[in-house]
């Protein structure tokens, strides 16, 4: 990402943090590896869009990104206590549980993540 693009995305950001702007600002924060960033952008998503699990699975991404992964979890439970069904949700919540030892609860998840939708490549590629 061009520093003038990342400069657009930091403007409409600014102009409106209460939009779905904080969205791709955080992810371009992300691949960059500006992970404080990053988080400030994603809370900030979060506090203006309390009732989506985007901004949460999206730091939840930050903290893992970061190895924290005790951290993205509990985002990304949060993020599936106001959207239980959210199938990225649900298959990131059974990836680190999996990673965390605690397979029962990561394949419960997994396969209710499957449930809800089948064709899903994400969810049907095998963990590693």
């Amino acid at each position: 990402m061009s520093p003038t693009d990342l400069a657009k995305l930091e403007h409409s950001f600014a102009s409106d943090p209460s939009s779905d702007a904080y969205k791709p600002l955080a992810e371009a924060y992300l691949d960059l590896g500006r992970f404080m960033e990053a988080m400030v952008v994603c809370k900030k998503g979060v506090k203006a869009h309390p009732t989506a699990a985007d901004p949460r699975l999206l730091l939840a991404r930050v903290y893992a990104a970061q190895n924290k992964d005790k951290k993205a979890l509990e985002e990304v439970m949060g993020a599936l206590q106001v959207q239980p069904e959210d199938k990225a949700a649900l298959r990131m919540a059974g990836v680190l549980q999996i990673k965390g030892g605690e397979a029962d609860t990561g394949r419960a998840n997994l396969l209710k993540a499957y449930q809800a939708d089948p064709g899903d490549p994400e969810t049907v590629t095998p963990v590693s």
